[in-house]
């Protein structure tokens, strides 16, 4: 029976074709994890700590706050109302609710009092805490000043302005302007409003006043010194025997 084999020259093929493809193994594998050829991808360098701490951090915007406006005007805002069975006006701590609406303070006692004498002479005085506020006229004479609505005398809402000046307790000497903003009739009550001024001004105002009223022979007179005599001009001295002589009988008494 034939028995097939390899003879030498097939055997010589055989073992160069298998030489070929082990060599050819590592170089497929080396190009597939080669990447394609041209420019590298630029990558970014690490940040050091140094770096980081060269850049500062944004700081953060702040919200602009709202500044007062610097003065010496005080203002007392207080609640009035006006019961129909009270003759006296009487004033509390004034609250605000969310939406804006004001009223008296839940519980609160009352803080002061608004008195409009019924004699139509005595003026009206509004006493807050331990200082009373006496009304005064304007120049015209005109002490209660009303704007009614649609300039209809008696319709709400109605706002009064008085002039005040402060006598005694914590606002002694001071003055301004005292401002009822009436809601309704029937003790619905409003806002009083009083804006107050320190009597410094008033003060200064005083001791001018009161210089202009010194008399005459009070204000010390300031002395001139007398005017020396240009250099080089000598003061003409009159010598006695040059006076005029004297007559001695028109000294004598008449007979």
């Amino acid at each position: 029976m034939r028995r097939f084999g390899f003879s030498a020259p097939g055997f010589l093929i055989v073992t160069i074709l298998l030489l070929a493809g082990t060599m050819a193994s590592p170089v497929a594998a080396f190009q597939d994890a080669t990447p394609p050829a041209g420019t590298p991808a630029v990558t970014s360098p690490i940040q050091t700590d140094v770096q980081a701490a060269a850049t500062p951090a944004a700081a953060p915007t702040a919200a602009p706050v709202a500044q007062a406006a610097v003065t010496d005007v005080v203002t007392l805002v207080l609640w009035y109302t006006n019961p129909v069975d009270a003759e006296i006006i009487e004033l509390f701590p004034i609250a605000i609710d969310a939406g804006f609406v004001a009223g008296p303070a839940a519980g609160a006692a009352p803080s002061g009092t608004v008195d409009f004498p019924e004699d139509g002479v005595t003026p009206p005085t509004v006493v807050i805490a331990d200082t009373t506020f006496e009304a005064y006229p304007r120049a015209d004479g005109v002490i209660q000043r009303w704007t009614w609505l649609d300039d209809f005398e008696g319709a709400r809402p109605g706002t009064l302005v008085m002039q005040i000046s402060g006598q005694g307790g914590q606002y002694q000497d001071f003055y301004g302007t005292a401002t009822m903003v009436s809601r309704d009739e029937g003790g619905a009550g409003g806002v009083v409003v009083v804006a107050l001024r320190p009597p410094s001004l008033d003060a200064a105002a005083d001791a001018d006043a009161a210089a202009a009223d010194v008399p005459a022979e009070d204000v010390p007179v300031e002395e001139v010194p007398a005017e020396p005599a240009p250099e080089g001009e000598a003061v003409a001295e009159v010598a006695p025997e040059e006076l005029a002589p004297v007559d001695e009988t028109a000294l004598e008494p008449a007979a």
